[in-house]
């Protein structure tokens, strides 16, 4: 009888010893003699087994197909910083070098002269491309600037800058005038009242209506302005009165506007920082 109970109590604790608790996070998951990894968003699971370590060796990894590697993502560290003194720029990616150009890629560019007429880029020995403006077709004529980073996209053909400059339309000279197919400055209207301050931040144009059986006013601008501003000003008349304007805090003009009944009027003014100066006046339109 005892040799029984033995043997009863050898059965329960091989049944029991083959019993696998599992614990995800600390917390049980469960306690059973076989264990299944289950692959699951973009995880596999590779499993051997090891007899002479008597255990069965599994590694994971992940499906590329849904989690792309970081040369996949990137290709290349995309900083390319050109320092040899000439208009066919070279450079080498910092993290590993680029075995292919291909249409899509882009990069920061850095170089170290001017780019005032044609120019090329070669990264990592690839091969030398032409460098153009957004539109694929035109030089960059001073777009290119020493010092200032740009992105550039590599169309399949030639590299193109990303930073904004395009073909005849509008451009940056060698001294740095910006040249543009027009230029329209946002206008400001400013509610007629005995005491008006001008938002010069608002806008460059400014455009005031009198109001029928009000008084005159006074004039000033928030602030000087920043040098080489320029402002303008149309004031309306209104049918019933003309309305003298008197100009007041960082306005500098030839005296009191007086308008003209049912008649407009324009003043101009340019700021050198300190004060708004007047330039021209128009009255009786």
């Amino acid at each position: 009888m005892r040799l029984k109970h033995i043997l009863l109590s050898l059965v329960v604790f091989a049944a029991r010893a083959q019993n696998l608790n599992v614990q995800v996070n600390g917390q049980a998951a469960g306690a059973r003699s076989t264990l299944n990894l289950i692959p699951g968003n973009g995880i596999i699971h590779a499993c051997v087994d090891n007899p002479r370590q008597q255990r069965v060796d599994c590694t994971p990894s992940f499906n590329t197909a849904l989690i792309p590697t970081h040369d996949a993502v990137h290709a290349n560290e995309n900083y390319c910083d050109s320092s040899n003194r000439t208009f066919a720029y070279t450079c080498r990616l910092p993290n590993k070098a680029l075995s292919s150009y291909s249409a899509g890629m882009t990069f920061v560019l850095t170089v170290d002269v001017d780019c005032t007429a044609a120019c090329t880029l070669n990264i990592d020995n690839v091969g030398l491309k032409n460098i153009k403006k957004i539109d694929g077709t035109t030089d960059p004529s001073g777009a290119l600037v020493s010092g200032q980073p740009q992105w550039i996209f590599y169309d399949g053909i030639v590299f193109r800058l990303m930073g904004g400059a395009t073909g005849a339309a509008s451009a940056v000279d060698s001294r740095g005038d910006v040249m543009a197919r027009r230029v329209i400055s946002a206008m400001d209207h400013l509610s007629y009242q005995p005491s008006m301050t001008l938002d010069v931040t608002a806008g460059d144009v400014h455009k005031i209506r009198t109001i029928p059986n009000a008084g005159n006013a006074t004039l000033g601008a928030a602030t000087a302005g920043l040098p080489g501003q320029h402002l303008w000003i149309i004031i309306a008349n209104d049918n019933t009165s003309g309305k003298t304007i008197t100009f007041g805090a960082n306005l500098l003009s030839t005296g009191p506007l007086a308008g003209t009944t049912g008649r407009s009027a324009t003043i101009h003014f340019v700021s050198d920082g300190t004060a708004w100066y007047e330039v021209s006046r128009t009255v009786g339109l």
